[in-house]
């Protein structure tokens, strides 16, 4: 009985120790379970992307060799989604059941860096950021876009969110690598670019970093090329992306909805330079703001612009295109707490967006929807103002090559210190005089003739 109340109590011990740790794994878990059935009972839904072009695709791929086929001209997507496709063939996967369960590894994996990015700002006893995780985790264009609809925008999103975790870090290195493998994956990774100049010309991100993105993107086509793909090809896939969609714009509430269903190429290629001069003039204002400094609260927010702007003025975009927009939004609510009702307020555009094709359920006017993004965006351009000009978080990110800088220059004015007290100490030593006794004889007797 003495061993039973021992055993009890080392339990109830452990339990008091490590309550937080275990109600924070129980916590996590339940949402996983609750994610994992809510998105279970989406997979029987097939989309019409998934008859018209996935199935297709890897049917293909399991036709020609597997990853033989990978170097092919298969569709419009890069080698990088292909090579998944290519794995699944050598299972006994149903592909729509495959997809969906590649999309949901990196929906973990998204959110779990949601969760590290919101802990980087709260102490260590927080439980926001858990909170942080489900919201990610259960977000409903999250769950919709992997488990309805077999997208995998979750991938490259999940690459940005991990390079904006290591650019809070002060990681300019590994944040352009992650950079690099979502570009590897998906175009729309140059939604984060922005961001990226703001702090090459804050320099707080070198300039010779942007070469990590061409150079993961070479890497990530080698095997397609080994496997007897075209290099040129392969490395211009996204050139011929460009013009492939007329509508000004598919389903998506930005600026171009005003003219939804129109189809104009005068219009479209004039509306990608009127894009690009408002991407110019936003990083402006940023660049040559002197109030501005570079902490972990600004940069959240001026990745939230960054996302929001580009594929808010650009044309020819599709309904999936805000993806990585309300990931920031969940981001900068957990980092500016008052603006937590962005998360619905966004959440209402994208789910009515993308219900318009994959449900042909279209409730409200899509300029409508428009407007509330503009009261949206409105919204967290003054939030960060005001934290510009009154900053509530006051520590400046360190990179690691600054911190690498300011050690080797501490080091060398301690070389320099030691250098100055060795040579003092050699100056200001006395000379020892010779005694008398050993003076030299051939010394006294000049002296006595000279006398």
């Amino acid at each position: 009985m003495s061993e039973k109340n021992s055993y009890s109590g080392r339990i109830a011990a452990f339990y008091k120790k490590n309550e937080y740790t275990i109600l924070r794994v129980l916590f996590l878990l339940a949402l996983c379970f609750c994610g994992m059935l809510l998105r279970y009972k989406l997979f029987p839904k097939v989309s019409g992307d998934v008859n018209s072009f996935l199935i297709p695709w890897y049917n293909y791929i399991k036709d020609h060799g597997g990853f033989r086929a990978t170097g092919d001209k298969i569709g419009d997507y890069t080698p990088m989604y292909y090579y998944f496709m290519a794995a699944l063939t050598y299972t006994k996967l149903d592909i729509n059941v495959g997809l969906k369960l590649i999309s949901i590894v990196f929906d973990f994996i998204m959110s779990f860096y949601v969760m590290k990015i919101v802990e980087l700002k709260e102490p260590h006893d927080s439980h926001l950021p858990e909170i942080a995780f489900g919201v990610a985790f259960c977000l409903p264009s999250v769950v919709i876009n992997s488990s309805a609809w077999a997208q995998c925008d979750v991938i490259y999103t999940t690459f940005l969110v991990i390079c904006l975790y290591y650019l809070l870090k002060g990681r300019d290195s590994l944040a352009l690598i992650m950079l690099g493998i979502s570009f590897s994956f998906k175009i729309q990774s140059i939604f984060l670019l922005p961001l990226i100049g703001i702090l090459i010309m804050k320099r707080k991100v070198r300039w010779r970093t942007l070469l990590w993105i061409p150079a993961v993107y070479v890497m990530s086509i080698i095997p397609a090329t080994i496997a007897g793909g075209d290099f040129k090809r392969l490395l211009t896939v996204y050139l011929f992306q460009s013009g492939q969609y007329p509508q000004l714009t598919l389903s998506l509430s930005n600026i171009w909805a005003l003219w939804e269903g129109m189809e104009d190429a005068e219009l479209g290629s004039a509306g990608i330079f009127f894009a690009g001069a408002v991407v110019i003039i936003m990083m402006y204002y940023y660049i040559t703001d002197k109030k501005l400094t570079i902490t972990k609260s600004t940069v959240i927010g001026m990745a939230m612009m960054s996302s929001f702007i580009v594929p808010f003025v650009l044309p020819h975009m599709h309904e999936r295109y805000m993806y990585l927009t309300e990931i920031m939004f969940v981001l900068f609510a957990f980092y500016y707490k008052k603006r937590a009702w962005l998360i619905a307020t966004s959440q209402y555009c994208t789910v009515q967006c993308l219900s318009r094709f994959l449900y042909g359920h279209d409730s409200m006017d899509m300029r409508w929807l428009t407007l509330i993004q503009i009261v949206n965006i409105a919204f967290v351009f003054y939030t960060l103002r005001e934290e510009i000009a009154s900053p509530a978080d006051k520590k400046v990110i360190k990179m690691l090559f600054e911190k690498k800088a300011e050690k080797k220059l501490m080091e060398s004015l301690e070389e320099e210190r030691k250098a100055a007290r060795a040579l003092k100490a050699e100056l200001t030593e006395p000379t020892e005089s010779a005694p008398i006794d050993e003076i030299p004889s051939e010394v006294s007797v000049s002296n006595e003739i000279e006398v």
